[in-house]
């Protein structure tokens, strides 16, 4: 049987995918790829770009996931079911959830007219998912309280991502609510 000679950038893009989901970003080579479509690296290098590109397909799936992850219900709040969503991928998701934020992470503004790196974007995660940070939501991060949210919430997906923690997601639920409690100042939640 002749071996394939080309392949669509959706047929990397998928092999790279699961190997993140599998194996983490690390795991993610021409030479892992071709083995994945079963073939040598050869025709891959005509077809592949660069590892850059790859990245991006592969950031652009992983953050579908999350974010379906962040439409699930856990609650009737829907900013508590984001957050809860976050945390509950970190721990499924493991190797996605370090690629998002560990291995490849986004340069993220942190004040309005800040500039970015060519060719990074300006995304960040806070309790209400993956937002575009907008002026008005680099505002938003310099209010301690959205700050303060934002590392716990973070902190214990990274926790739970790398197995120091192993939480039910109503622990998570819970945890995520008494933080937002202590960070608002309201009795019962983030809202």
């Amino acid at each position: 049987m002749a071996q394939r000679t080309t392949f669509t950038k959706e047929m990397i893009a998928s092999a790279a995918y699961e190997l993140t989901r599998k194996q983490g970003w690390a795991g993610v080579t021409a030479r892992n790829i071709a083995r994945k479509l079963k073939s040598s690296t050869m025709p891959l290098y005509s077809s592949l770009g660069s590892m850059e590109v790859i990245a991006r397909e592969v950031r652009m799936r992983a953050e579908a996931c999350m974010q379906g992850y962040q439409r699930r219900t856990f609650s009737t709040d829907p900013l508590l079911n984001a957050a809860v969503g976050y945390a509950v991928f970190a721990r499924d998701e493991k190797h996605l959830f370090r690629f998002l934020y560990v291995d490849r992470p986004l340069a993220v503004t942190q004040s309005p007219g800040r500039r970015e790196k060519p060719g990074r974007a300006r995304d960040a995660v806070a309790l209400g998912g993956v937002v575009d940070l907008t002026d008005q939501a680099a505002t938003a991060m310099q209010d301690p309280r959205v700050l303060k949210n934002w590392a716990f919430s973070h902190g214990l997906a990274s926790l739970i991502s790398s197995g120091i923690i192993d939480l039910s997601d109503e622990r998570i639920a819970s945890l995520l609510l008494e933080m937002g409690a202590a960070i608002y100042g309201q009795e019962g939640g983030t809202s």
